[in-house]
């Protein structure tokens, strides 16, 4: 391509997955092609300050206070009409700013990395004011119908029944590629184990527990690792806070009182090595968590799911023998005993499928399919 070629990916801060997946495509793209400028936006950002802070805000209240709540208003979406006609209402409304700055930007290729963002995107394809390729990349393993629009001709999803689903309503095969859920490549390097482990200050022959996935609130971490204390055994424990201030206090708090090695921390960007390290995660099933530790082949076991993609998302996984759920911190205890103590095997076939349902080169793939779409124009 003789001219700067620029591709505009644009995401959602609902949770930090979606963006991370934007950002995983986006430096592979720039890695392949010293011609290619991307940008990644985020979709609030054509919405006033106010609302996008206002449906943060009421997102997560009520994943953390009402979780069923989510849970019904995801299934209502997935099978209403009124549903579906709510979102072409909201989708004119918005989509203007949007318009306006994808003018502006002149992209060759448009990637949505959210179903918010698709939509927008869908209604100014349908009313013809945009004419460039278009392509979805769903980060979960299952596919919810706000995701549908037939005005995407390229849609990016994590396995066969996405696609099959994707078919059920009417997008084409050929419009469909079963590529994965995009990671950063960090997850395809190679981890000096003992390196981190001296970090860690952790013995090599004590299992090791990851707990993550409290950024908004949502895992009680304090008290799973309250509950780790009880299993007659010793383990040790990396709990990773993210922006969660609160949680990191009680922690902190807590930690004098532990007799297992526990690290405690905040934000960290090496979340790729914490992963190699540890013999098993207990986390949320959020996508991009799921497809980073299926990619380490490390287990996981999922506490609580949320009703909606979370409890869908652990169901697959389940199907594939590729993780375990507790629902209560009881199940957390006979699990961790049952895989470390009672049936050790169990975590090695964990770990296996684990590993073979992963696709850690999906990112690279997304970003060459990308550039196939350019070249194509």
């Amino acid at each position: 391509m003789a001219k700067l070629c620029k591709i505009l990916f644009i995401s959602a801060p609902v949770g930090a997955g979606h963006i991370r997946a934007a950002q995983a495509v986006s430096s592979s793209l720039c890695k392949k092609k010293t011609d290619m400028e991307t940008k990644i936006v985020n979709v609030f950002d054509f919405f006033s300050p106010t609302m996008g802070k206002y449906i943060l805000k009421i997102y997560f209240k009520i994943l953390k206070l009402i979780p069923q709540l989510y849970g019904m208003a995801y299934s209502w979406g997935n099978e209403s009409y009124i549903a579906l006609l709510g979102r072409k209402i909201i989708s004119g409304y918005l989509s203007k700013k949007m318009e306006k700055y994808i003018t502006q930007y002149n992209p060759a290729v448009i990637v949505c990395t959210h179903a918010t963002p698709a939509g927008l995107v869908a209604y100014l394809v349908k009313n013809k004011k945009l004419n460039i390729p278009v392509i979805a990349v769903v980060t979960d393993f299952v596919i919810h119908r706000l995701w549908i629009y037939s005005e995407i001709k390229h849609y990016v999803v994590a396995n066969q029944a996405m696609h099959d689903f994707l078919v059920t309503y009417g997008i084409h095969p050929s419009c469909i590629k079963v590529m994965g859920i995009p990671i950063d490549e960090k997850f395809l390097q190679k981890i000096d184990k003992e390196k981190i482990l001296t970090e860690l200050e952790f013995n090599s022959k004590i299992k090791k527990i990851l707990i993550i996935g409290g950024g908004a609130g949502i895992l009680p971490m304090d008290e799973i690792v309250i509950s780790c204390e009880a299993i007659d055994m010793t383990l040790q424990l990396v709990v990773v806070t993210g922006n969660n201030t609160n949680i990191y206090n009680k922690l902190m708090a807590l930690q004098p009182k532990l007799h297992n090695r526990v690290r405690i921390l905040r934000y960290v960007d090496n979340i790729n090595e914490l992963m190699a390290v540890s013999d098993l995660i207990i986390s949320k099933p959020g996508g991009m968590t799921t497809a980073e530790a299926l990619s380490t082949g490390v287990p996981m076991l999922i506490y609580k799911p949320i009703p909606g993609q979370e409890e869908a998302n652990t169901n697959y996984l389940l199907q594939c023998k590729a993780a375990l759920r507790a629902d209560s911190l009881e199940d957390i205890q006979s699990m961790i005993k049952m895989l470390f103590i009672e049936h050790p095997e169990q975590l090695t076939i964990l770990k296996e499928n684990a590993v073979g349902i992963s696709q850690p080169m999906a990112a690279d793939k997304i970003a060459e399919y990308a550039i196939s779409q350019v070249q194509n124009e």
